[in-house]
């Protein structure tokens, strides 16, 4: 099989064409879906989508491999994140720096590679630029500082104590579809875990602005304002975007901005449950969880 970068080809070895999509189209693909996608009463067929990148990592303890992909057509944007492979087998022979194309299959419940082909090989990023693996469910949340919609310095290990669902948004996101449905999706959850006798004074909140430039902690109180938020139990975050991006990343949320203030930010999203030990329960991709498969996995949890 060769190992060798084809004439022209990018340091992923794809179309430079595939590389430099317009940002609507990145945006576009950000909403068509994402990984772990919730069960509907009637699953639909697996769908199928074509993944080309670079891999950083090979994880056979969890079966999974982390990938530096492309744009995914009609799926999702470029970023970094680790996948799980249907069978281990398909880890077998993978090392960094080898570049592959992979089937992305992803059914009602899971995104998983069903196939992997190695097509050659490149030099990894400078490892200042290499992202390291997301969070995995089981694995306890990093700490980090920020600052919350009251002015008030915070770290994510004062949430240590109650089980927490954590996201990132921006205010200024412009796809109804997007942080707007999250932020109304914690609202619901805020509302009915108050009036739920077993979730109430037990659930916190927690959204994390990946756009600090302009979600300052007055811009966030305002924010949250429109949604009554009690910050007792609903709390925005913001900070220094080398913290905001670096946190982002270990969650796997990816972020691209554009050169000029005020740009459209392109990202992806998910919403982690986490234990009261600070250890991740649950993770949802994307926007098509529900609320009240959320409040049930809260109730579910001791």
């Amino acid at each position: 099989m060769g190992r060798q970068l084809s004439r022209g080809a990018s340091p992923l070895g794809l179309p430079a064409s595939s590389l430099t999509a317009a940002r609507s189209f990145l945006l576009a693909a950000a909403v068509a879906g994402s990984l772990g996608l919730v069960a509907c009463s009637q699953s639909p067929p697996p769908r199928q989508y074509v993944l080309q990148g670079q891999v950083l990592g090979v994880h056979p303890e969890r079966q999974q491999v982390t990938i530096k992909h492309a744009d995914i057509v009609n799926y999702m944007p470029a970023m970094t994140m680790s996948f799980d492979v249907a069978a281990p087998a398909l880890l077998g022979g993978l090392a960094p720096g080898d570049l592959v194309t992979a089937t992305l299959e992803v059914s009602a419940n899971a995104g998983k590679l069903t196939a992997i082909v190695e097509t050659g090989t490149a030099p990894l990023p400078e490892p200042a630029a290499l992202m390291a693996s997301p969070l995995a469910v089981g694995e306890e949340i990093p700490d980090a500082a920020f600052v919350d919609q009251q002015d008030r310095r915070r770290s994510l290990a004062e949430w240590r104590g109650s089980p927490t669902l954590l996201t990132f948004i921006y205010t200024r996101c412009p796809l109804p579809t997007y942080c707007p449905l999250m932020d109304q999706n914690f609202a619901t959850i805020a509302r009915n875990a108050e009036e739920d006798p077993a979730l109430r004074g037990r659930v916190r909140l927690v959204s994390i602005s990946f756009d600090p430039d302009h979600d300052t902690p007055a811009v966030l109180a305002a924010h949250a304002a429109k949604f009554k938020a009690d910050p007792a139990v609903w709390t925005f975050l913001t900070g220094d975007r080398v913290t905001v991006d670096r946190t982002a990343a270990r969650f796997g949320v990816g972020v691209m901005r554009g050169p000029s203030a005020g740009d459209e930010i392109t990202h992806n999203l998910r919403t982690f449950l986490i234990g009261a030990d600070g250890r991740v329960v649950k993770i949802y991709t994307g926007t098509d969880w529900t609320t009240a498969r959320v409040l049930a996995d809260l109730r579910a949890l001791r």
